[in-house]
C-alpha cells in the first residue's frame, strides 16, 4: 500500500490540464514467449472538454503507441515520469455524450528480472517470473472502472498470487485479481470501481512454465490393467460352440 500512495504522488505532480468523466479504463496485455508484450487500452468518457487529457499508462518504457480509435483531430502524445508512462491525449474540440478512445501500444519486457545478485540465491524457482502492475487515478474525478486483463502466451501457466491491492470491501462480489483464460490463454484480470483521485490498485503475479506430468498417465493406466486383472472373465471373449 505504501507503494501505491508514492505512485499517485508521483504521478499526480504531473499536473493536469483537463478534467473529465472518466467511466471505464480498460486495458489488455498479450504477453509474448520472449518476454515482450502487446497491449490494447480502451477509454471510455463522458462529455470530454476540449484540451488535454493527461492519464497514466501503468507501465514503463512503453513503445509504438497508436491510436486505433478516436473522433477526429485528438492527438495521442507520450512521455516517461518517474519510471512510468505518461500520456497526454489532445482533444481539439468538445465531445459531449459518451466517446470511446482506444489506442495500442509494445512493452519490450513485461516481467520483471529475477535474476540474483552476486553471490545471493534465488528466491523464485528456477524458470519462475514475475509480473507487476499498479495503477493510479490521477483525475480530480472519480474513475468508474479500471480493468487489466493479463494473458499469458502458450506453455506458461500462474503459480501464484504474490499481491493484490486494495483488499475487497464488504460490498464487492467480484474477486480483485480472477484468474481464468481468455481467448484460450491462461489470464489473469485486475479490477476495480469508484477510484477517487489518489487511489490505485496493483498485483503481482508469479508465473512459471507449464510442465507436463506424468503421474495422471501412470495412475490412469495403472488403473486400466487392475481392471483387466480382475475382471478379466467379463472382458474375455465368448467361447464358441
Amino acid at each position: 500500500m505504501k507503494t501505491l500512495r508514492l505512485l499517485a504522488l508521483l504521478l499526480m505532480s504531473t499536473g493536469l490540464a483537463l478534467a473529465a468523466d472518466l467511466q471505464n479504463y480498460t486495458i489488455r496485455l498479450q504477453a509474448q514467449r520472449d518476454g515482450s508484450g502487446q497491449g490494447l487500452a480502451t477509454l471510455q468518457v463522458k462529455d470530454l472538454a476540449a484540451g488535454t487529457l493527461s492519464l497514466p499508462l501503468g507501465f514503463a518504457a512503453a513503445e509504438e503507441l497508436h491510436l486505433e480509435g478516436a473522433p477526429a483531430g485528438v492527438r495521442l502524445e507520450a512521455s516517461p515520469h518517474n519510471g512510468m508512462t505518461a500520456l497526454k491525449l489532445q482533444i481539439p474540440q468538445e465531445l459531449p455524450g459518451r466517446t470511446t478512445l482506444r489506442w495500442s501500444f509494445r512493452l519490450k519486457q513485461v516481467f520483471q528480472n529475477t535474476q540474483p545478485k552476486p553471490g545471493e540465491k534465488s528466491t523464485l524457482p528456477a524458470g519462475s517470473r514475475l509480473f507487476r502492475h499498479a495503477f493510479v487515478n490521477t483525475q480530480e474525478d472519480v474513475l468508474g472502472a479500471y480493468r487489466l486483463e493479463f494473458l499469458l502466451p502458450e506453455g506458461f501457466m500462474f503459480q501464484t498470487i504474490r499481491e493484490q491491492l486494495p483488499k475487497l470491501a464488504k460490498s464487492e462480489v467480484e474477486p480483485r485479481v480472477r484468474l481464468d483464460k481468455l481467448d484460450g490463454c491462461q489470464s489473469a484480470t485486475l479490477q476495480c470501481s469508484k477510484l477517487m483521485q489518489g487511489d490505485g490498485l496493483s498485483m503481482v503475479l508469479e508465473v512459471v512454465p507449464v510442465r507436463k506430468s506424468w503421474a495422471w498417465l501412470v495412475a490412469g493406466l495403472t488403473l486400466a490393467g487392475l481392471y483387466l486383472y480382475y475382471f478379466r472373465d467379463l472382458v474375455a471373449a465368448p467361447e464358441r460352440r
